[in-house]
């Protein structure tokens, strides 16, 4: 009976090890389950998140997007996964927040479609995009027509440029006390503003030009090299750009200009009579030169009260160092724009026939 007991002992012994091996494979399969599934599933957050930041392939085509003012990370992330520059807000985010992206400008930026968090944040980053438009000033303008080139190149308002022209609340360096508008101390160039510049920022701009220019030109040295005021040299340039179609004659004609103030008598320049009556026309008649404006130089002696026109550096310069001539009268004499110059008004009857002869007025 002992020999048969010890069997039986030894049978259930082997028994119960191999009901112990498939529970033991399945603990341990659920203790690698309980492990594994969220090594798992953190793994594949890791990649999507990372899919997120960096998209695999080449961004595609261009995207314009504005960032409004007031704009927050989560907004900024909402639109940008609408407008299909990233894939997912929430990644935008917690990358944005973690990295410490959180101070975007509002404003216009170029992106591109599926270019990921990481490259549209450093865009962003990197700030708006400026749109420009260009102004193209050439010389010899009147005020109007200096606010109509501003209101057709840059849509800004032709009436509100002239109002901040004639208000003074910008000034030139050049200007004096008592003069409150900057016309004529604009100055012709082509420039460049951005979208939203106002009419003041361009009066600004074109006022820092003409101060710069003059300041290289040395205008603040008129009285000693003109014999004559840095403005009153300003209005003698505008007169000198109306009349002067070749850059050699501008000199000549400065010199005619300050010799007949000297003289005391009317300057009689045909560019401040057009101006006078408003009107841009090859001739002046009679009844235009008995118009009543202290810019007809035909009628009052002396500098018109303001420069009129924008006006080149060559004529600056030539207003600033005229040439030393006895010339008071000049009068076209060839279709290029030159004239004929002459001491006496004898002289200059000559050159007013002989210009008639050629067909050049009536």
């Amino acid at each position: 009976m002992n020999d048969t007991g010890d069997v039986g002992t030894l049978g259930d012994v082997a028994s119960d090890v191999e009901d112990q091996r498939p529970r033991r494979r399945r603990a341990l399969l659920i203790l690698l389950a309980m492990i594994g599934v969220p090594i798992l599933f953190v793994a594949g957050i890791g990649i999507w998140f990372q899919r997120q930041i960096d998209p695999a392939g080449e961004p595609g085509s261009e995207v314009e997007f504005r960032i409004e003012p007031g704009w927050g990370v989560g907004t900024i992330g909402g639109e940008l996964e609408a407008a299909d520059v990233i894939g997912s807000k929430l990644a935008f985010e917690v990358y944005a927040r973690l990295g410490g992206h959180d101070d975007f400008q509002a404003g216009d930026y170029v992106l591109r479609h599926d270019l990921g968090v990481r490259d549209a944040i450093e865009t962003i980053e990197a700030g708006p995009v400026v749109v420009e438009r260009e102004l193209r000033v050439i010389p010899g303008l009147w005020l109007d027509e200096v606010a109509a080139a501003v209101a057709d190149q840059l849509d800004l308002d032709a009436a509100t440029f002239i109002d901040v022209v004639r208000s003074g609340e910008v000034r030139s360096r050049y200007q004096p006390e008592d003069i409150v508008s900057t016309e004529g101390l604009l100055f012709p160039d082509t420039y460049r503003f951005a979208d939203d510049a106002t009419e003041v920022d361009v009066v600004r701009t074109m006022v820092e030009r003409f101060d710069a220019v003059a300041d290289e030109i040395g205008l603040a040295e008129a009285p000693t090299r003109a014999g004559h005021s840095p403005y009153e040299v300003a209005i003698a340039a505008s007169l000198i750009q109306g009349e002067a179609k070749l850059d050699v004659e501008r000199p000549l004609i400065a010199s005619v200009v300050y010799n007949r103030l000297g003289d005391g008598i009317p300057l009689q320049i045909d560019a401040s009579v057009l101006y006078a009556i408003g009107e841009r026309k090859p001739t002046n008649t009679a009844e235009d030169r008995a118009t009543d404006s202290p810019y007809n130089t035909y009628l009052v002696t002396g500098l018109p009260p303001t420069p009129f026109a924008t006006t080149a550096r060559t004529s600056l310069e030539a207003a600033l160092d005229p040439d030393v001539t006895e010339y008071r009268f000049y009068v076209l004499i060839d279709p290029s724009g030159a004239h004929a110059f002459a001491v006496t008004y004898e002289e200059h009857l000559a050159n007013v026939e002989r210009a008639r002869e050629l067909g050049l007025f009536g």
